[in-house]
This record gives structure tokens, sequence and C-alpha cells, in this order.
């Protein structure tokens, strides 16, 4: 933004000096994300060579090779430093592949799919007959028809060639061991009694929090966490991704078999989508960050969130059906004392004046914004800055001031949402100061959009009376 002379989260440079500075500062994450490398990014190269939807690609370990799967049912091999097809596989799958990946540990030689035919498919890119894109007859080293509808996603584990996990829409997650078998009947044959359900969610399902599980859980979605291999994150038809630690599921069962759905380490969802029981709401995609702390959740229709695996301040996240009317709810604080964690001036560089003057002068600008209501959007990219560049570096005073007016251009803009992020704010701006009126009362309007207007009244009439309280 033209507004702060620079970027909000710093120069390169400086980055690379405060590494060398302190040892204890990671400056990796801030440089792979660093704005003036993302605003570079531009479309390198098209690949063309699919007669269909691409609908999965994934990397190799290395990021040398790219494998795509199509609703042509064929699987392509991509070299990066080449830019160009090296393998066209004809799968043999007679739907829509949703799924492809690269099977660790196999020097990139065995490539695994999932497709609409409820079908798994595994090939040995070594067995091909050279015919480089051409290729048509490699037969799958191993077949597996134990789903019985669509599999949407795969799953590997970092350093283990043996295994892949499938999540399909028939509510359950199965675990393929290549070492036990090649092959499986198809479902519903009498001689099935493949024995490959990890997760059996065909009663899982749940509208809110307080819902007991019933129905299928149509998975969508898995992922395996790279730093912590026996955490398991899915995610399917309702709002609620899943965290399971596979060293406390039962064995490995039959389909055959319906079991009641295990209890999980964790569910994951944004609080203002947990009680809202929409039949259309699910998620489309979840996956772990690279270093395990936080998992990503993807909504048709809905938003992209990011959540930590462990908040701060506790070993495994607290979430209940209760944090919903907690959050919007009135309850009197102890006045003028900051609740929020506070940081050691030692570990934190302060602000330099130069700078403090530069995050007041962008807040200054969306004020401006606020008051002549004209561009909410940049009044909001404003606050940004300041926040995610400096969050809890700057004075209390200012950073309760940047969460208000945040907050109240949410409200003005009622973008999808914006009102649950507006008493996000609010909520942190009271835990500054619990005696300021101004997020009491930008609380008691997003609450009346949301046509809660008991509480609303609520945090209007505290409102006024620490404005009664300021003014006395």
């Amino acid at each position: 933004m033209a507004v702060c002379g620079g970027f909000h989260d710093g120069n390169v440079h400086g980055l690379l000096e405060s590494r060398c500075i302190d040892a204890r500062h990671d400056a990796n994450r801030s440089l792979q994300m660093h704005s003036s490398l993302v605003q570079r990014l531009s479309r390198e190269k098209e690949l063309e060579g699919h007669q269909g939807c691409v609908n999965a690609i994934a990397w190799n370990s290395s990021g040398s090779l790219l494998i795509s799967g199509s609703d042509d049912t064929r699987i392509n091999i991509w070299s990066y430093s080449g830019q160009k097809l090296l393998h066209s596989i004809d799968t043999g799958h007679s739907a829509n592949i949703f799924c492809t990946k690269f099977v660790p540990e196999t020097s990139d030689e065995l490539v695994v799919s999932g497709a609409g035919d409820a079908e798994v498919r595994l090939f040995n890119l070594s067995r091909s007959d050279g015919r480089g894109t051409e290729e048509n007859d490699i037969l799958p080293s191993a077949l597996f028809q134990c789903h019985t509808r669509r599999v949407k996603k795969l799953a590997v584990e970092v350093g283990n060639p043996n295994v892949v996990w499938s999540a399909s829409e028939d509510g359950t997650l199965r675990q393929h061991d290549f070492r036990e078998g090649n092959s499986c009947p198809p479902a519903g044959s009498p001689q099935q009694e493949c024995r490959s359900v990890l997760l059996d969610l065909r009663a899982g399902y749940k509208k809110s929090l307080t819902d007991p599980p019933k129905g299928v859980l149509a998975l969508k979605s898995c992922d395996i966490s790279s730093t912590r291999p026996h955490l398991i994150l899915v995610g399917g038809s309702d709002a609620f991704a899943r965290l399971y630690d596979r060293r406390m599921l039962p064995p490995l069962s039959s389909c055959r078999k319906r079991m009641a759905p295990p209890p999980c380490v964790n569910y994951f969802c944004p609080m203002h989508l947990s009680d809202r029981g929409r039949s259309s709401l699910h998620l489309t995609h979840v996956t772990f960050s690279p270093n395990g702390e936080e998992v990503l959740l993807s909504y048709s229709g809905e938003h992209v969130y990011l959540m930590n695996v462990n908040p701060v301040g506790g070993t495994a996240m607290k979430y209940t059906a209760a944090d919903v009317s907690k959050l919007t709810t009135f309850t009197p604080w102890p006045n003028g004392v900051e609740m929020q964690p506070t940081f050691s001036k030692n570990h934190l560089h302060h602000l330099a004046a130069s700078q403090l003057e530069k995050c007041r002068s962008i807040m200054q600008v969306a004020e401006a914004f606020l008051r002549e209501g004209t561009d909410y959007y940049h009044g909001i990219e404003a606050c940004n800055e300041v926040l995610d560049g400096h969050g809890q570096m700057i004075e209390p005073a200012l950073r309760l001031e940047c969460l208000c007016t945040r907050a109240a251009l949410l409200l003005k803009r009622k973008w999808k949402n914006d009102v649950h992020m507006a008493i996000r704010d609010c909520q942190r701006a009271r835990m500054i100061d619990t005696s300021s009126a101004r997020p009491l009362y930008y609380m008691s309007e997003a609450l009346s959009q949301l046509g809660k207007h008991k509480e609303a009244l609520d945090f209007a009439l505290s409102a006024q009376t620490c404005l009664h309280q300021i003014l006395s």
C-alpha cells in the first residue's frame, strides 16, 4: 500500500540481519511470505497435456516433478526444470481422477491415484514402455476396490514407501499397505473381507458441536502431519475438521462391521460456523502446515481459515459449544487491566520512534477512510499493516485504537463474515482496556447485525456506563 512508504513486514535486508544478530529470531517464515516476493509472483508457464478438467496436482519431495490428475482419467508427470510433459499414463479409471500423489522414498517411480469410480490405483513408472508421453499400457501394480463411493483425497507419510491412505465419500478412511497385498475385491462382493478401515465415520456427521453424530460424514480431504506422522486430519460434509492420533485408534476393521465414530483429539472450526447447521456448508480441503503447528481449512462457498494446532498458553485446544455464547454475551471484566498475554521487553524489540510514527500515520489514513465512508477495503488494509507488521510490539493504546477502527470498518463494509471478524477485534480490544467504551459500542452494533438484539442492548448499556464514568 502506498500509505506505508514500503512493506509492512519490513525489508528483506533487515530480516536477514536480524537472523544473524539474534539466533532466537526465526526469520525463515517471514522471508518465505514476504510481501515484496508475493507481489512479484506471476504465471511462469502454462502446461498443456490434459483433455479435461485438472482436479489434482502434487509435487515430489524435491520439487523437481509435478504430477497431475484429470477428468480425462490420465495421470501426467511434468518436469519443472524442463517445463515439459515426461509421462502420460492411461490409468484405466472409469471416472474422473480427484487425487494423485508420488509415493515417498521410491525414487519417484511409484505414483497413486484415486477417482470417482471408488478405486485406488498404484503405478510403477519404471515399467513404462519408454514411449514418453504416449504411454498407454502401464498396468496398475496394485488395485484397491474396497470403497463404495468416490475417493476424494489421498495421503502419504514422509519416509514411508509402503502405505497410502484414502478418504472417500462413503464415510471411511482406509489404510492400504502394499506389503500385505496388491488388490482387494470390489465392495459388496461375497468374498470381500478387506480389513483396511482406519476411520469409520459412516455415522459421524454433526450439525453442531452439541449435536450427536449421526449420518454419513462424506470425507472430502485428509492429511498426515509431516512432523508428527501419528496425527491425521480429516474433513468432510460438515463444518468440523477432526484431528486423530493413529496410536489411539482401534485396529483396522472390515467395512462389513459398522463402527461407532472413534473419539478425536480435537475439532477445528471457526466459531461462528460451528452452530449454524447449514446443510450446504462443508469442507473441501484440510491440510497441515509444513511445521505441523497449523491447519488450513477450506470451505465450499466460504472462506479459507488458518488455525493453530496448539494455541499459545496451552498444550491442547479447548473448544466447546459454550464458547459461542461466551463470545456474544456481555460479562463484566476488571477495570483497566490488560488481560491478554504480555511479552518480555528483553524478547521483543520495541519499535523505533520513526516506525511508531509511521504506524500512527497509517492509522490516521484508516480513520479518514472510516469518517468519509469512501474506501473501507483500504482502511482495513491499513489496519492490517499495523497489526500484522507490529501487532504485539506497539503500545496498548495504539493497538486498541487499531482493533476498534478495523472493527468499525468491517461493520461498514459488510462482506461475508465481516461481522464475525469485527466481534473478534472487539474482544481483543476489550482485553487491552476493559474501561474503554469503543469496543463495547462496536460489539453492540455487530450483534445487532446478527439479530442478537438482547445481547446487543447489554453491550450498548455497558458502553454508555463507561462513557458516563469517563465524563464524570
